[in-house]
């Protein structure tokens, strides 16, 4: 029963402080007007909600594993930290300030988190819960494109594939935009959308770089009798 009233408790904290950030991904040019982005985040709770924004670089190692580095100095953002009163949103300015001339697109998580203060609306006490977004940024160079390749698939186990991707050009792959086609015999199959985001343990691929990443399929598909293609 303890447990359960724990439980319970940080449900409602979480609640307290639930807010929404918007977009969640981004894409912009090096320079020029199209290098910024206003991004809006909204407070849907019945308190103050302070915010802080960061900017990480994001590298991702060929077994999928996310690497986020702190990055100020390729991103002028406005405010860096607000407070955002109940009910309200607020509009920040993302700008990119990076190199202007990039051989291939780069991708950063900008974080938005919550950072937890004492605004004396509340005499309460109890856990407290920060909730954090990890936006997606790219600055794309005119005229980068990727090139996906596949380079292997096998049977992990009954119903799930490991497949190694390559990226030969130079953009950022969205895995999770794309459609994948299986043909077994007579047997064929599709996967996109929601489906394939649930199929599917990774979602990005950057530019001239290899991943792994784990398929779920139906369990009458066998990597080693099966052809795979992906179109974007």
């Amino acid at each position: 029963m303890h447990r359960l009233i724990y439980l319970f408790s940080l449900l409602l904290s979480f609640h307290s402080v639930a807010f929404q950030v918007q977009p969640m991904v981004a894409e912009l040019a090096p320079s020029g007007s199209n290098a910024q982005q206003t991004i809006r985040v909204m407070n849907n709770s019945s308190a103050s909600l302070a915010i802080e924004l960061t900017a990480f670089d994001l590298k991702i190692t060929p077994s999928g594993e996310e690497q986020l580095t702190t990055n100020d100095a390729d991103f002028f953002i406005l405010p860096m930290t607000t407070i955002i009163a109940p009910g309200k949103s607020q509009s920040i300015l993302i700008r990119y300030v990076g190199d202007p001339i990039l051989a291939a697109s780069k991708s950063y998580r900008i974080g938005v988190d919550q950072v937890m203060i004492d605004t004396g609306e509340s005499n309460q006490s109890g856990v407290g819960i920060a909730t954090s977004f990890r936006t997606l940024f790219t600055v794309v160079p005119e005229g980068a494109t990727a090139k996906l390749v596949i380079e292997q698939k096998q049977q992990q186990q009954e119903g799930l594939w490991k497949v190694r991707l390559k990226n030969e050009g130079n953009k950022l792959l969205r895995l999770s935009k794309s459609t994948w086609f299986i043909e077994q015999h007579d047997d064929t199959m599709n996967l996109a959308g929601e489906e394939l985001s649930r199929a599917l343990s990774g979602k990005l691929l950057l530019p001239h770089s290899s991943r792994e990443v784990l398929l779920k399929v139906p369990k009458q598909f066998k990597a080693e009798q099966s052809k795979l293609k992906v179109q974007f």
